[in-house]
């Protein structure tokens, strides 16, 4: 759960001061809400909450851990076969117990029974209270239809909007926080640079992928979330997968790490490189409509703004390219989180996120340029945290002058 060796001191992380702002954050959000406790399944928040990690792609999909936030400050982990030992050294877990899931893998025949031992213990933490009295208001943030009957059948009020009081709470971040966030950008940084240095004509886009991975593992990160890097007429549209094609001279190669590193938080950074020659006139000339853009909307992003502002006053890219649906959204424990600033196809005008800028705030501005026509395109990406007087860049990998030269 810690950084690397010597790494604590050098990024000067507290980690109990770390893990005692994210609960207390926990805890403003519950009792704006009234919340009387908090159930999390979703590893991510589990992470938030506790500091603990266990398995953390594997219960992505497989719901065999959680934890119950009270809100008498109780924090009780339960963990695959009650293993404590991933609690050492996490100051605020109160007590771990055998976690008891009922998904068909772990319980099959047996899924009624394990369900109902689950619903038990859970309502026998919270408190139900004598018949009559007020019913206890547990927030959930992921549990299916049979997991939610039996706790509301033990008298407990089951309200799904744990994942929105989660999202409010880790959209602010501390110094501490930012410190790891720093870490991890630097791990990717590093992992961008092993990239560059790697690449020359003849390589798959997975063997250059595949850098990036080793990097982050060999400094102590964790996982990446997706799977972007894609060279020559690949690049567009975006959102294609690293594949076995083979690079050859002269081709784009853009890439976005959505890497998580050190102590779960990520580095949302994109980048391209040309393979083997220097960027041609088309190639400089998508690389710099998506730089400008980056740099215009970052200006955009002060304390108090209204993201509605923000998406009337952004810069867009001409009709003739494909439009990246985002000004800017984001970025902590998970590579994607609130606010999300922007319209997403697909989504009424009125869904979009409402709320302003506030000091703390850790996003990230992008742009995506590639004409609709088709040929190449460019992916590029920077992350910053909103201070009073503005936004200040955590990355420095976005400038690249082997394409303004």
């Amino acid at each position: 759960m810690y950084p690397p060796a010597g790494w604590s001191k050098i990024y000067d992380i507290d980690i109990e001061r770390l893990h005692r702002y994210r609960v207390g954050r926990l805890h403003a959000e519950m009792d704006k809400r009234d919340c009387d406790a908090l159930l999390l399944f979703d590893p991510v928040n589990i992470r938030y909450a506790t500091g603990a990690r266990n398995m953390q792609i594997w219960t992505m999909h497989h719901p065999a851990r959680y934890c119950l936030v009270l809100r008498t400050n109780k924090i009780v982990l339960f963990e695959i076969g009650g293993r404590a030992h991933h609690a050492r050294g996490l100051p605020l877990i109160d007590e771990v117990r055998v976690a008891k899931p009922w998904f068909y893998y772990y319980s099959g025949p047996g899924t009624a029974l394990h369900v109902k031992d689950f619903a038990a213990e859970i309502a026998d933490l919270v408190g139900v209270g004598p018949l009559g009295s007020a019913k206890k208001r547990i927030y959930v943030d992921r549990c299916d239809r049979q997991g939610g009957r039996a706790l509301e059948d033990l008298g407990l009020v089951l309200i799904d909007e744990a994942q929105e009081l989660m999202e409010q709470a880790r959209s602010i971040k501390s110094e501490d926080e930012i410190a790891a966030i720093r870490l991890a950008i630097d791990v990717c940084e590093t992992g961008i640079a092993r990239m560059k240095a790697e690449l020359r004509p003849g390589i798959t886009e997975l063997f250059l992928w595949s850098k990036l991975h080793q990097t982050n593992i060999e400094l102590g990160g964790e996982y990446i979330e997706t799977r972007l890097l894609t060279s020559g007429a690949r690049t567009n549209p975006w959102h294609q997968e690293a594949s076995q094609k083979i690079l050859e001279r002269c081709d784009l190669v853009s890439f976005d790490c959505d890497l998580i590193g050190p102590l779960g938080y990520g580095a949302d950074l994109s980048g391209a490189f040309v393979c083997g020659a220097a960027p041609s006139p088309e190639q400089r000339d998508l690389y710099q409509r998506a730089y400008d853009q980056i740099m215009f909307n970052t200006d955009l992003l002060h304390v108090g703004t209204a993201f509605s502002d923000i998406i009337e006053k952004a810069r867009y890219l001409p009709d003739e390219y494909l439009q990246w649906h985002r000004v800017a959204h984001g970025n902590g424990m998970s590579i994607g989180e609130f606010p999300a600033i922007g319209r997403r196809p697909g989504y009424a005008k009125g869904s979009i996120h409402d709320g302003r800028i506030e000091e703390g705030m850790v996003l990230c501005v992008g742009s995506f340029a590639g004409l609709r026509c088709g040929g190449e395109g460019i992916k590029l990406e920077h992350q910053l945290v909103i201070r009073a007087n503005g936004p200040e860049r955590l990355s420095s990998s976005l400038y690249d002058p082997d394409f303004c030269a």
